[in-house]
């Protein structure tokens, strides 16, 4: 008796004893196998379509923001509508937006861009200018300890509650956004 390779569809190819095999089956068992591999090719064909074409399809909402995310242009962290730490920096007439005052800074410092940020207590929009960034405090931001925002009237009170350590907005350097973390 001879061992001869036969092809099955549910158990791949392996060797069993086939004393005398016929055309019409060989032919037939090929035939199965060659009609499952179109099968098999077309949908693997037509699956890889449907994937690029759903992913294509997400790239072009969320470039044109029709997906209602809003990401921080410095880390790339989606930024809730009402988050009261979002931030502004407007440079050329263009604005953009970022999940924390600190993100917002190591952009912005060191260049004429205009910084708006929301005042810790009342979350009104001021311009960095106008606040004092404590670091050091208890108080953490979205991705931890941040520099917090608060009005240069309520700086003494709220480094009494939170500790920290007060700076003005033209004092801040890259160093200290980076002692910051």
């Amino acid at each position: 008796m001879e061992l001869r390779w036969a092809p099955t569809l549910a158990l791949g190819v392996f060797a069993r004893p086939n004393p005398a095999p016929t055309a019409s089956l060989d032919a037939g068992i090929l035939g199965i196998m060659k009609a499952w591999n179109r099968r098999a090719m077309l949908g693997l064909s037509l699956g890889f379509l449907v994937v690029g074409v759903a992913c294509k399809g997400k790239d072009e909402a969320r470039a044109s923001g029709a997906t209602g995310q809003v990401r921080c242009a410095h880390c790339g962290m989606k930024i809730a509508s009402d988050s009261p730490w979002k931030t502004e920096v407007v440079s050329a007439g263009k604005t953009a937006v970022y999940d924390t005052p600190r993100c917002a800074l190591f952009d912005a410092v060191g260049t004429s861009s205009k910084v708006r940020v929301q005042e810790f207590y009342d979350r009104t929009w001021l311009d960095a200018s106008e606040v004092r960034f404590v670091r050091g405090s208890d108080v953490l931001g979205p991705m931890g300890p941040d520099l917090v925002p608060v009005n240069a009237t309520h700086v003494g009170k709220f480094t009494k509650d939170h500790g920290g350590t007060a700076v003005a907005y033209a004092d801040l350097t890259k160093a200290n956004l980076e002692d910051a973390k």
